[in-house]
């Protein structure tokens, strides 16, 4: 009896609801394992970017320092306007 009682408690993944296939049920994870696949793919390719984009970062960080320094040299003195 106990045997029974476990059997209904625990029950295997593949024992289905009536309301699934086992069709269904390998659909469902057909389309999980290429969702997946397009998850990491889509990971792989957006680090890749970014990490290619680091190399610009001091690059940037330098134009904007020489493009302050320019700016500040043209500038008239003491902030006069016409």
């Amino acid at each position: 009896m106990e045997g029974d009682l476990r059997h209904e408690t625990f029950m295997a993944k593949d024992q289905l609801p009536e309301l699934y296939t086992n069709r269904d049920l390998a659909r469902a994870r057909r389309r999980g394992k290429i969702v997946g696949w397009l998850q990491g793919g889509a990971a792989v390719l957006l680090f890749g970017i970014g990490y290619s984009l680091i190399g610009w970062i001091p690059t940037l960080l330098v134009l904007g320092l020489v493009g302050f320094v320019v700016y500040r040299l043209l500038r008239k003195p003491g902030g006069e306007e016409d």
